[in-house]
Parts: structure tokens; C-alpha cells; sequence
């Protein structure tokens, strides 16, 4: 098997441990699987997490997306973003660049501890992009 199906295959089965708690203590469903994503749903929030195939580098994200009581999905914003506006902490505790599969496995865990972090402080509207 070749470096991409290796690195995508590594990303989700490591978002599946690392954001685990989303199902287990936060309401979620299992995540729906889309070729390079994962996302996350509960009745009031979509998390999704990405895989991107950049050159010269690769890059994971994770985006949030507000759940009308109707279930139509709102406009969202990055979890950087989100993050650094309530205040839980600077841009740099959510990285997204990928080097290697060592880098790759920190980032999803760098993402999944932000996301805790802010889970508790989540605002009822986003910040603008």
C-alpha cells in the first residue's frame, strides 16, 4: 500500500480513538465516514475532521457547524478559529500540517484536546471567518 491510503487509513482510525468522547460523553452519533472526512453529529453540532491532500504539504482540519432544531446545518467555522475567540487558548495549540505519520498522529490529538477544551465554552454563534 502506498503513502496516501496509509496516511488516510492511519488519520481516521486515529480520529476514531481520539474523538471517541464525542459518542461517549457528548451525545454524538458514530461518525459518518466520506472519503477524506469523518463527521460527527449530535441534534445541535456537526464536527467534521478532514484529511487534505496539499502540496508540498498535507494538512488536517476540524470544522464545526451549528445544528438548527429543524436539522439543517448552519454556517460553522474552524476549530482554530472558534478556539482563539473563546479565548481557550492561541492559534498554535491547533495546528494542522503534516510532515510524516508521527506528525499526523499529534495533530489529531492536538485537535481532539482542543475540542475538549472548548466543548464546555462552546458559544451559541460562531465568529465570522
Amino acid at each position: 500500500m502506498g503513502q496516501r491510503p496509509y496516511l488516510l487509513d492511519e488519520f481516521k482510525s486515529e480520529a476514531r480513538g481520539a474523538f471517541a468522547f464525542l459518542v461517549e460523553s457528548e451525545g454524538s452519533a458514530e461518525p459518518e465516514d466520506d472519503d477524506c472526512e469523518l463527521m460527527y453529529r449530535r441534534s445541535d453540532l456537526a464536527v467534521r475532521l478532514g484529511f487534505y491532500w496539499g502540496r508540498p504539504e498535507h494538512s488536517i482540519w476540524t470544522y464545526l457547524s451549528r445544528i438548527a432544531p429543524d436539522g439543517a446545518e448552519g454556517r460553522g467555522a474552524s476549530l482554530e478559529d472558534i478556539y482563539t475567540a473563546t479565548g481557550c487558548g492561541p492559534p498554535q495549540d491547533v495546528p494542522g500540517t503534516i510532515h510524516n505519520r508521527r506528525t499526523l498522529l499529534m495533530r489529531v490529538h492536538q485537535h481532539a484536546d482542543a475540542l475538549r477544551r472548548l466543548l464546555p465554552r462552546l458559544p451559541a454563534r460562531f465568529p465570522e471567518p
